[in-house]
C-alpha cells in the first residue's frame, strides 16, 4: 500500500465506506485517462506504475468514488505479509467459501456470485489492485481470469522494482492492457497541493522550496508540511503561509522516517553506493563501480531512487534531495570516513565543476579532513550563490590562511545576506582592526557593503562617504605603489577604485533621484576603456547598464531601460561572481521598465521565468515578486487581485528586503484598500507605510510616495492628498523625469483633479510604452468630452490592459449615448463596459449592462488555450505537445490562470469559467 495518503483504506472497503478525504492532486489528468482507456473495448487492465509516495492508493481510491452507477467495485490490497499464502489478497472476497482448502474452481464460484450478475449484463466489474508487485500468484492468476472472461476490468498499481507479477503481464503481452507511469508533481502543482493541505494564501517562494526539497513526491510534501508546522518553522501571518529561515537546510524528523521506509527494501550492496552517491553526489559512475560494483548500482537505477546527468552525462545523483539530506545525517562517522577515504584514492577534484566540488569539500570537512584554502573559498562562494547558506559559513569558517580574512568575511556576509541577516552581514564587514587590505579584497567588499547598507536602509550619505573612502584608498595606494617603482600597480590600483567609486556614486545618485548626474556619469563609465582586472569590468558594466535602466524609466524613456536591462543580462558573468544577487538586481530594473511601459505580458514572463529557475534565491527575493504582480493588478485596476497579493508580500518582505521595495508594497496595498472601502485595514497599512523609513531606489521610493497620498485623498478627501501628488509631479519636472510626473498627475486625475489635464496629455504623448500611449488619448478625452474621444480612449485603455481608467470612458461616451439617441452602438459599448468592468475584479451589484466576461479579458489567448485544452481531460504533457511547449511553460500557464480567476487548483477552473456565464 502507498502510504502517501490515508484514504486509500476507501478502495479497501468497497463497497461501502468511503474514508476521509485529503488533499490529492490529480496531476496530468490520470483519473480521466485511465476512465477513458477503461471505457476502451480493447483495453481490459490499465498497470499504474508508481515510485513511494506518488499517490497511486489515492488514485485507486478515486477511481473507485466515480465509477459509474452500477460497477461492482473490488478492491484488492497486496501486502508482503501475504505474497506466499494462495488467494491471500482476496480473502475479504472468500468469506462464504466452504471448506478449508480454497480451490481455483471454489474461488471462481465465489466470485462468480458476486460479479455474475452484473457481467451477464454487460457490466464488468471494477478491480482496483493496490501494490501489486506483492500480489500472491494464486490471486494474480485469478484477477487475469476474471479478465479474459471479461468479468471484470482492473486497475494495478505497481512499484517500478520488482515490478507485476508473470501473470498480469501476460494480459499486456496478449495486448488486453495499457501502461501509465505517475510522474512527480512540478511547481505548479506542489503549490497547489500545499494551496489545498493549508487553507489560505501560500507564499510562492514556500512551495517552490518545499517542490525542491521534496522532488516533487507528494507525501514528501505533505510530510514536510506537517512537519514544519509543528516545529514552528512554517507560521501563517495576516492568512499568508511562509517558510521561515528555520526551514531551510533541516531535515524534520518524521521525513527521515519515511525515506528510511522506502530504503528498507534496498540490498546492503545497493545501501552501501546510495550512501557514496548521497555523500559525494555528483559522481561520476565509472568510479562508483570501480569502488563498490556495477550490480547495486543497477539496483538504485531499477528503483528510480540515483539519475544519471551532468556535463558528461554519466555523472550520479540522487533523484530526491531529501533522500540525500537524510543519508548524509544518518550515515555511521566512521563509515563515513572509511568511504571517503576510498573515494578520495580515485577522485580528481575539477574546480570548474561547481556541485561536484561543493559536495566533496563539504564532505571533506565532516570527515575531518584538510582542504586547500583556495579550494575552500571556492566552494563557499558556490554555496553562497546556491543559497547553501549554512554549508557556506562551515565551509568559510574551516579557512586558515590570514591573509584570506577579507575574502572570508565577506563570503559570510553574503550567507547572512541571503538569510535577511543584514545586521550581521553588515557587521562582518567592517575594516579588522590592524588589516591592510589589498585592492582585491577593498573592490571586493565595496559593492557587498553598497548592498547591505541598501538592505539595512542607510542614509545615502553612508554609500557616497564609502565611495569617497574607496577613491581615498586607491589615491593612497597607488600613490605607495609608485614610490616602489611599480607604475603598472600604481595605475591600476587608481583606475580601478576610481570606477567602483563611480559605481557606489550611480547607486547613491540613483536612490536620491539626481538624474541629472547619473545621465553623464553612466555615459562616461559606459564609454571608458575597462579600468578593472578580470571580472571585475564586467560586472561593472552590467551594474551600470542596470542603473542606467532606472534612469531611462524614470525620464520618461522606459522602453530603452528594457532595451540596458536586456544588454546588461546578455553580459555572461565569470563562475563565482562575488556579487550573487546581480542578476536580481538587473531583473527588478528590468521588470520596473515594463511595468512603467505597460508591457504586461513581458512583466508576467520575466516574473514566470525567475519563479521557475530561481530556485533557493526565491526565498530572498519572493516579496519583490509578489510587489511586480501587486503593482501590475493595480495599474490595471484590478484592486480586488491585488489586495491579497500585496499583504502576502509585505509578510515576505518582513522575512528579506534586499532591494527596499517594503514602502511601494505597503503604499500600493494601503491604496487598494482605501479605494476597496477597507477603512480598517488601510489605517493598518498606513501605519506600515509611515513607520518604514528606510532609503531605496527613487524610482520605487517615489511610486510609494504617491500611491501614498493617492490613498489619503480616498480615506480622508480634503484635497490633501491630491495637493501632496501635484507637489510630486513638480519635483519630477524639476528632473526632467518625465515618467514619475506623468505617474504622480495619473493618479490625481483619477481622482477628478482636471487643473494640469493640458500637461497630464502633453506628458503622456512623449513617454514611450503602450500605457502612456492610451492615457495620452484618455487625457484627448477628457479635455473633449465627446462620445468619439471616449470611445477612442476606452478601446485604447482596454487593449492596453488599464480597465480601471476604461470604465469611466465607456460610461461616459453610454450617457452622451443616451442622451442623443445613438442606439446603434450601444449594446457594443455595453459589452465592452461590462468586460472592463469584470477585469477590475470590482462588485457592480445592479449594473444592468454587468454580464461577465472575465475569461476573455483576464486571460491571454495562450492562457484561454490551455484553459480550453484542461476542461478537455488533458494533462500537462498532452497539453505541451499539443501547442508545441514545454512542460514547465504550461504549468507557468495553468499558475497564472489560478491567481487571475481566483482559484487554488485545477479541479476548480470548470466551476470557476461557468461561474462567469461562458467557456474560455
Amino acid at each position: 500500500m502507498d502510504p502517501s495518503d490515508s484514504e486509500s483504506g476507501s478502495a479497501r472497503a468497497m463497497p461501502g465506506l468511503a474514508a476521509p478525504r485529503e488533499p490529492w492532486i490529480d496531476h496530468n489528468a490520470v483519473v480521466a485517462t485511465i476512465e477513458g482507456m477503461l471505457e476502451g473495448a480493447e483495453c481490459r487492465a490499465v498497470f499504474v506504475l508508481a515510485d513511494y509516495g506518488l499517490g497511486a492508493s489515492s488514485l485507486l481510491a478515486r477511481l473507485g468514488e466515480r465509477a459509474p452507477t452500477g460497477t461492482t467495485v473490488l478492491a484488492v490490497h497486496a501486502t508482503p505479509a501475504l505474497a506466499a499464502v494462495p488467494y491471500g489478497a482476496l480473502a475479504p472476497y472468500l468469506a462464504d467459501v466452504r471448506g478449508g482448502n480454497l480451490t481455483r474452481v471454489l474461488v471462481l464460484r465465489a466470485l462468480w456470485e458476486r460479479l455474475g450478475p452484473a457481467a451477464a449484463a454487460h457490466r464488468p466489474a471494477l478491480v482496483l489492485v493496490d501494490d501489486a508487485q506483492v500480489l500472491d500468484d494464486a490471486s494474480a492468476e485469478i484477477i487475469t481470469e476474471l479478465v479474459r472472461a471479461e468479468w471484470a476490468k482492473v486497475v494495478a498499481t505497481s512499484k517500478p522494482r520488482p515490478g507485476l507479477p508473470d501473470p498480469l503481464v501476460r494480459l499486456w503481452d496478449e495486448g488486453w492492457a495499457e501502461r501509465f507511469d505517475l510522474q512527480p508533481l512540478g511547481p505548479a502543482q506542489v503549490h497547489e497541493l500545499c494551496t489545498l493541505v493549508l487553507g489560505g494564501t501560500v507564499m510562492a517562494s514556500t512551495s517552490r522550496s518545499l517542490w525542491a526539497a521534496s522532488g516533487g513526491n507528494p507525501l514528501m510534501v505533505k510530510t514536510l508540511l506537517a512537519e514544519f508546522r509543528r516545529s514552528g518553522a512554517l507560521l501563517q501571518r495576516n492568512g499568508v503561509w511562509l517558510l521561515t529561515s528555520a526551514g531551510y537546510g533541516g531535515t524534520p524528523l518524521e521525513a527521515a522516517d519515511v525515506v528510511a521506509m522506502q530504503l528498507r527494501r534496498l540490498s546492503a550492496p545497493a545501501r552501501e553506493v546510495l550512501n557514496l552517491i548521497a555523500l559525494a553526489e555528483p559522481v561520476e559512475q565509472a568510479q562508483v563501480v570501480s569502488l563498490l560494483g556495477e550490480e547495486p548500482l543497477a539496483e538504485l537505477l531499477d528503483e528510480r531512487l540515483v539519475q544519471r546527468g551532468g556535463r558528461t552525462g554519466t555523472a550520479l545523483g540522487l533523484v530526491n534531495p531529501l533522500y540525500g539530506a537524510v543519508l548524509r545525517r544518518t550515515v555511521p562517522a566512521s563509515r563515513s570516513m572509511d568511504l571517503h577515504r576510498r573515494f578520495l584514492a580515485t577522485m580528481v577534484v575539477h574546480p570548474d565543476e561547481p556541485a561536484a566540488l561543493l559536495r566533496f569539500v563539504a564532505w571533506s570537512l565532516e570527515c575531518g579532513t584538510d582542504v586547500e584554502d583556495a579550494l575552500l573559498v571556492r566552494a563557499a562562494e558556490l554555496a553562497c550563490k546556491i543559497f547553501r547558506n549554512e554549508t557556506a559559513l562551515r565551509i568559510a569558517a574551516a579557512v586558515r590562511d590570514p591573509a584570506l580574512n577579507g575574502r572570508r568575511a565577506a563570503i559570510m556576509a553574503r550567507a547572512h545576506f541571503n538569510m535577511g541577516h543584514y545586521a550581521q552581514a553588515a557587521e562582518l564587514l567592517e575594516p579588522a582592526a590592524g588589516h591592510v587590505p589589498d585592492l582585491d579584497s577593498m573592490m571586493f567588499h565595496s559593492l557587498l557593503r553598497a548592498a547591505v547598507r541598501t538592505a539595512l536602509g542607510h542614509p545615502v550619505a553612508d554609500i557616497s562617504a564609502d565611495a569617497a573612502a574607496l577613491r581615498a584608498w586607491g589615491q593612497h595606494e597607488s600613490q605607495r605603489a609608485r614610490d616602489a617603482g611599480d607604475e603598472a600597480a600604481a595605475a591600476q590600483a587608481l583606475a580601478a577604485t576610481a570606477t567602483r567609486s563611480s559605481v557606489l556614486d550611480l547607486l547613491a545618485a540613483s536612490m536620491t533621484g539626481d538624474y541629472a548626474t547619473m545621465g553623464p556619469l553612466a555615459e562616461k563609465l559606459l564609454a571608458a576603456a575597462p579600468a578593472e582586472p578580470g571580472q571585475g569590468q564586467l560586472l561593472t558594466r552590467a551594474l551600470v547598464l542596470a542603473l542606467d535602466a532606472e534612469r531611462q524609466c524614470a525620464m520618461g524613456r522606459p522602453l530603452a531601460g528594457v532595451a540596458r536591462a536586456m544588454e546588461a543580462f546578455a553580459i555572461v558573468q565569470p563562475e563565482g561572481q562575488s556579487v550573487f544577487f546581480l542578476p536580481e538586481f538587473i531583473l527588478v530594473r528590468h521588470l520596473a521598465c515594463c511595468l512603467s511601459a505597460g508591457e504586461w505580458a513581458a512583466a508576467q514572463t520575466l516574473m514566470d521565468e525567475y519563479f521557475l529557475s530561481s530556485g533557493a534565491a526565491m526565498v530572498s527575493f519572493s516579496g519583490s515578486i509578489h510587489v511586480g504582480i501587486g503593482y501590475m493588478a493595480v495599474r490595471q485596476g484590478n484592486l480586488a487581485r491585488a489586495q491579497p497579493i500585496l499583504m502576502a508580500g509585505l509578510e515576505a518582505l518582513r522575512e528579506s528586503d534586499p532591494e527596499q521595495m517594503m514602502s511601494l508594497c505597503a503604499a500600493l496595498a494601503f491604496y487598494a484598500a482605501a479605494a476597496l472601502g477597507q477603512r480598517e485595514t488601510a489605517e493598518s497599512l498606513m501605519a506600515e507605510y509611515l513607520d518604514w523609513t528606510k532609503a531605496g531606489m527613487y524610482l520605487v521610493t517615489s511610486n510609494a510616495r504617491d500611491y501614498f497620498n493617492a490613498g489619503l485623498e480616498l480615506l480622508r478627501g480634503d484635497g490633501s492628498g491630491i495637493a501632496a501628488l501635484l507637489a510630486s509631479a513638480d519635483a519630477a519636472a524639476v528632473q526632467h523625469a518625465a515618467f514619475l510626473e506623468l505617474h504622480a498627475l495619473e493618479l490625481a486625475v483619477g481622482l477628478g483633479e482636471r487643473s494640469r489635464l493640458e500637461r497630464f496629455t502633453e506628458l503622456a504623448g512623449r513617454t514611450e510604452g503602450g500605457w502612456a500611449a492610451a492615457l495620452a488619448k484618455y487625457g484627448w478625452a477628457l479635455q473633449a468630452g465627446d462620445v468619439p474621444h471616449y470611445l477612442r480612449a476606452g478601446d485604447a485603455l482596454r487593449e492596453a490592459g488599464i480597465y480601471g481608467a476604461a470604465v469611466p470612458c465607456y460610461e461616459g461616451a453610454l450617457a452622451l449615448m443616451g442622451r442623443n439617441h445613438d442606439r446603434e452602438m450601444v449594446p457594443r459599448v455595453r459589452e465592452l463596459l461590462a468586460q472592463c468592468r469584470e477585469a477590475t475584479g470590482a462588485d457592480w451589484d445592479g449594473a444592468e449592462d454587468a454580464a461577465p466576461r472575465p475569461a476573455s479579458a483576464l486571460l491571454t489567448r495562450r492562457e484561454r488555450e490551455v484553459v480550453d485544452l484542461v476542461l478537455a481531460g488533458l494533462g500537462d504533457k498532452e497539453i505541451a505537445g499539443a501547442l508545441h511547449l514545454s512542460v514547465r511553460t504550461v504549468e507557468g500557464h495553468l499558475y497564472r490562470c489560478y491567481t487571475k480567476l481566483g482559484i487554488t487548483a485545477r479541479g476548480q477552473l470548470a466551476a470557476a469559467v461557468e461561474s462567469r456565464g461562458q467557456q474560455v
